[in-house]
């Protein structure tokens, strides 16, 4: 069935700039009408007219769909139903507005489930690549507490900050891997074509090198004389590599290294906790079972040591044991975090004590960063330019040496 694009104001005033299924336009409008749509302006689009030729690309049926998109969906649901609108109207709603077309359909299909008597949970659940275990238990929860709009709007703040954690994973790897690469680009530019062409230049005058030189000169020769085997050996291990991270043990060893890495392990253990915390605390504060959030928030890390050592507790747990106690065993978690936990336990105040872990996660996440950026850019930046000022002054010596000569000669 086509789909006819169109303007429209709902019962609630509310500006809709969406599209129907529909035979015709004249059926659009009647079908419009019969929701209570007001000022309805059917748009030509050209894109849906090549849709139909066959002419455009299949992103309305396979496509995907970003975080921030589902943190939006959860937000404007979350608004909805917090104003008193039904779970059908509030989805229907939101499925117009969304410009993703891709997760439009994924939402107007959860919404024919929803008119067939099918809950909320259980229509989410049907599409596990967009909505995970965390989005569908806390909507479970919602709907058996009768609190799905409190529900909503503390798993939409969950997204956000889940995202902006993103974002700042991303900006702190960003800065290092660029002066890196470039560092590594100039490196091999160097290497592969500058001194070579001073050495041709060196023989031509016949002139012996000075030891600096002769240093730089043997480091390409290396390299242009071994460069097959380099390459082949790169690939060569990068596929041992692979055979080895797919095994169980192999992968264990793989994630278990990255905490042993200097400087950037610590930010890497803040990261995964800031987010675990961030879901566990989100979980138990919507009433779901600490068990079960435990087990939730788990599959958000997708480190497997540390998914082991949560395993780990979470079995501790079930046999009666504390979280906290349990927390004591591995030094992957500070002190503080452990005192904290404790005290949530006592207290039975887990919720806001798990948060309160979050914001000390992500308070180190981002003071850590912010030290990481301002040291670690003038560190690559002198190494860059120690290592280029090495070459040349290594290539342009025997320069300086002849023309010396050729003075003394003159004189």
């Amino acid at each position: 069935m086509p789909k006819i694009h169109y303007r429209a104001k709902n019962a609630r005033g509310r500006l809709i700039n969406a599209s129907i299924d529909a035979t015709s336009e004249n059926r659009a409008i009647e079908i419009l009408n019969a929701k209570g749509y007001t000022e309805i302006e059917i748009k030509k689009n050209f894109l849906a007219g090549l849709k139909n030729l066959g002419l455009t690309n299949k992103n309305a049926e396979n496509g995907r769909v970003k975080m921030s998109d589902i943190a939006v969906f959860a937000r404007q649901l979350a608004t909805m139903v917090n104003a008193g609108v039904n779970i059908l109207e509030a989805v229907t709603d939101v499925s117009m507005m969304v410009q993703n077309r891709y997760f439009a359909n994924i939402l107007q299909r959860i919404v024919k489930d929803i008119k067939n008597g099918i809950p909320l949970s259980q229509a989410l659940s049907k599409h596990k690549k967009i909505f995970d275990n965390t989005f569908v238990s806390m909507i479970a929860v919602g709907e058996r507490s009768g609190q799905l709009g409190e529900v909503l709007t503390d798993l939409a703040e969950y997204i956000e900050n889940s995202v902006k954690l993103r974002r700042k994973i991303k900006s702190a790897a960003a800065y290092p891997t660029f002066v890196g690469s470039f560092f590594i680009v100039v490196f091999l530019g160097i290497v592969l074509f500058l001194i070579p062409k001073f050495e041709e230049m060196f023989a031509s005058f016949g002139a012996d090198l000075p030891a600096l030189t002769k240093f730089v000169v043997a480091i390409s020769h290396f390299v242009l004389d071994r460069l097959g085997f380099i390459i082949v050996g790169l690939i060569v291990l990068f596929i041992i590599f692979k055979i080895v991270t797919k095994t169980p043990k192999g992968l264990l060893m793989w994630h278990k290294s990255f905490f042993k890495v200097p400087i950037f392990g610590p930010i890497y253990t803040k990261m995964i906790f800031a987010r675990y915390f961030q879901t566990l605390s989100t979980l138990v504060k919507s009433g779901v079972d600490i068990v079960v959030s435990i087990q939730i928030s788990a599959s958000t890390v997708n480190n497997t040591y540390i998914k082991q050592i949560l395993e780990n507790i979470r079995s501790a747990v079930i046999s009666g044991q504390s979280f906290s106690a349990n927390m004591e065993k591995y030094n992957v978690f500070p002190r503080l975090v452990i005192r904290m936990t404790a005290v949530g336990e006592k207290t039975g105040q887990m919720d806001e004590m798990f948060m309160k872990v979050t914001d000390y996660y992500n308070e180190e996440v981002n003071t850590t960063v912010a030290s990481l950026s301002s040291i670690i850019e003038p560190v690559l930046i002198v190494g860059l330019g120690i290592m280029v000022g090495f070459i040349v002054v290594a290539l342009y010596l025997p320069i300086f040496s002849m023309a010396g000569a050729m003075v003394n000669q003159q004189v």
